[in-house]
């Protein structure tokens, strides 16, 4: 089974980090694309067939809350001991502990694992951690809580836009036929999508540049946010699917959207970076063992 599911994925990022290394690909348009079309519309799309309740999708929005406030507060401790009197190397531990790739790797990750209702829970995740990344994540890469900055920038996010739609779609008697097409069609292409350009954003990233604490950002985000995430599973009682996919998702490696913020507000990108790689890298075995204790019912 983990063969199945993390081999088909590895191979998929790999294929995309073979392609920027030799073709020497951009992936800046195939990243724009993936912001603006297939993401929207994958989470449009499995939302609005999605069999989730809405106490279930506010489940899946409070175990998102919870976790993501208990990573980054676990981060600060942690931040301090590897980069005293670092500030900028501070402010990037919190983002690549804090935040997961939860949208190219994980979605993908839940398809092959639980299928089609893993990655409904999988699109409710990553609309609250669209909410998330666009406060607190401002809110750390900027250095100071900028409330109009961070409300401004979650309306820039087609992701939101996209669950909205989502939800009033779930309400209307009929949808037309010619547009379901359209949008299924994008959702199928868009798992492959977004793990070559996992690919091939890594293609462009030289992890030699800042080993030193990178090494510990990853295994950090891995462990700690693998084991904040098992642990309010268990003590919120979840069972099933649903809290697989949340495990999961909770155990990804750290999101390109933390290197983005780097980048924007130039707090160690090249850090960032380095964590980014070694984090994605190091998950074939972080998250081959959450498969095995999920399918073990631990």
């Amino acid at each position: 089974m983990f063969g199945e599911v993390l081999i088909p994925i590895f191979l998929l990022v790999g294929l995309g980090y073979g392609a920027g290394k030799i073709l020497r690909l951009d992936p800046k348009p195939f990243s724009t694309l993936a912001f603006w079309i297939f993401s929207p519309a994958l989470i449009f799309e499995s939302l609005r067939t999605a069999s989730l309740s809405w106490n279930e999708m506010g489940v899946v929005a409070a175990f998102v809350s919870v976790h993501y406030l208990g990573v980054y507060l676990l981060s600060l401790p942690l931040g301090a001991l590897l980069f005293r009197g670092d500030r900028d190397a501070r402010a990037v531990a919190s983002l690549v502990l804090t935040f997961g790739n939860c949208g190219n790797l994980g979605l993908p990750l839940l398809l092959f694992a639980l299928g089609q209702r893993g990655m409904e829970i999988g699109a409710v995740f990553l609309a609250a951690n669209t909410v998330l990344l666009a406060t607190l994540g401002v809110a750390i890469a900027s250095g100071e809580a900028r409330a109009s900055r961070a409300i401004g920038a979650i309306f820039r996010v087609p992701w939101l836009y996209a669950v909205a739609a989502a939800l009033i779609a779930r309400e209307l008697p009929a949808f037309p036929l010619w547009l379901s097409r359209t949008t299924a069609t994008l959702r199928e292409g868009a798992i492959p999508f977004f793990l070559v350009l996992v690919g091939l954003q890594l293609a462009h990233i030289d992890p030699r540049r800042v080993l030193k604490g990178a090494l510990g950002l990853a295994a950090g985000r891995l462990v700690l946010a693998g084991s904040l995430a098992w642990t309010i599973a268990i003590l919120a009682g979840l069972k099933g699917t649903l809290r697989d996919a949340l495990v999961l998702e909770g155990s990804v490696p750290s999101a390109v959207n933390s290197l983005i913020l780097a980048l924007e507000f130039d707090r160690r990108p090249d850090l960032a970076a380095a964590a980014l790689f070694l984090s994605t890298v190091l998950s074939a075995g972080t998250l081959w063992l959450t498969l095995l204790g999920l399918s073990r019912g631990i």
